[in-house]
């Protein structure tokens, strides 16, 4: 399984600075334009997903922490 947080508009030492501070170990990429955010038809930040081995959306949710933990925590324990 991979994390993956996409950053749109942010500078890369923006990024990095603050992956640092906030201690985070997953990987953090820079979409150029929208594409990333057009795909998956991001309307707010942040937007999370869990994709499958197929590629299918298995979760979506808005904002931080999830508001329903529950579905998202039985998917990653599959």
């Amino acid at each position: 399984m991979v994390f993956l947080c996409v950053d749109l508009g942010d500078e890369k030492s923006v990024i990095e600075k603050y992956w640092k501070e906030k201690g985070f170990t997953m990987r953090a990429v820079r979409q150029h334009e929208s594409a990333v955010s057009d795909a998956f038809l991001v309307q707010a930040y942040p937007t999370n997903y869990l994709i499958g081995p197929d590629g299918k959306v298995l979760w979506r949710e808005v904002g931080w922490p999830p508001r329903k933990p529950a579905p998202l925590r039985a998917l990653l324990l599959k």
